[in-house]
């Protein structure tokens, strides 16, 4: 299934991103390429065609009920044999588990490096040590929660987060997570992230973009006011700092993988006084710019007339 707007991949669009550097988008739960990437403008997706030679494609994936460690399979099962990929990730959420996969444990599903070297990877908003909103006693609260902060995302992409936030609920009825594996593997206490802890150090280098979420901090829509506000809601976090979804020490902090933590050079934290929660990362004009700067700074730029991005899935 390709994603929105975007055609799968042929094999000419294989033998060009072979042919030099390329960037792949990798996106988190209950969205798709198209939905999670929204907030890139035209200027940054113009920026990082330019960067990566038109060179830039997405991996639409399923999110709920597959795990990470199989959307790496999955990717690994599309690349055709004879492709060497060397690509640099952006990733959002959950999406990057599935960065985590292929950088550290790529081998394990047939990336090998003869097949797929990864250089950077930018983790935007991901849940590196997974949150608590992903354990069961939580996924209500979850739901709530992001259909809460719905609100401040396109509209055409909502339809997207609460289709699948309806497919949550029914199978939460039916019986618990189950059949989420995708979901399961968010839990910080799971045994999906107490496995990939175990992986192998990265060879690739990685940065990080989170931030914290503070109603005080600045004026915001009364529903999201509310919710933040709320007595339960700072209880489920424990305290901690987080963008409403994921901890925000949790993008870049020690999670017993030897490929953590990320410097302090490395990383971008968003204060509080910006408004940025976990659905807004690609509208914040300061992550925008540290995300091109952090991958631009040594790709060739080269001028294109009007490079699309494809996609995979």
């Amino acid at each position: 299934m390709s994603g929105a707007g975007a055609p799968g991949l042929t094999a000419d669009d294989w033998k060009r991103l072979a042919s030099g550097r390329a960037l792949l988008l990798v996106h988190g739960t209950f969205s798709t390429a198209h939905g999670a990437f929204s907030g890139l403008d035209r200027k940054d997706v113009e920026d990082l065609n330019a960067a990566y030679g038109g060179r830039v494609f997405a991996f639409n994936h399923f999110s709920l009920a597959h795990d990470p460690a199989r959307n790496a399979k999955e990717l690994s099962a599309l690349i055709p044999q004879g492709v060497k990929l060397d690509v640099d990730i952006i990733c959002h959420s959950r999406g990057g588990l599935v960065a985590r996969e292929i950088a550290e444990r790529g081998a394990v599903y047939g990336l090998t490096p003869d097949r797929l070297n990864v250089g950077r990877v930018v983790f935007v908003g991901a849940a590196n040590a997974g949150t608590i909103l992903a354990q069961p006693e939580h996924m209500m609260d979850m739901i709530d929660r992001l259909t809460t902060i719905s609100n401040l995302i396109p509209t055409g992409i909502v339809s997207e987060l609460l289709d699948s936030l309806i497919v949550v609920v029914k199978v939460i009825g039916h019986g618990g997570l189950t059949s989420l594996d995708g979901l399961a593997s968010m839990c910080p206490d799971g045994k999906y992230l107490k496995g990939l802890a175990g992986g192998q150090k990265a060879g690739a280098t990685y940065y990080a973009i989170t931030a914290n979420f503070d109603a005080s901090a600045q004026e915001t829509t009364a529903p999201l006011t509310t919710l933040i506000k709320d007595a339960l809601m700072d209880r489920i976090f424990e305290k901690a700092a987080n963008d409403l979804v994921v901890p925000t020490e949790g993008v870049f902090a020690p999670n017993g993988s030897p490929s953590f933590p990320i410097e302090p050079v490395s990383r971008l934290e968003i204060p509080a006084s910006a408004g940025v929660v976990h659905t807004t990362y690609f509208a914040s004009p300061d992550a925008r710019r540290k995300m091109k700067e952090w991958l631009s700074n040594d790709a060739a730029v080269v001028a294109m007339g009007s490079p699309a991005a494809a996609g995979v899935a």
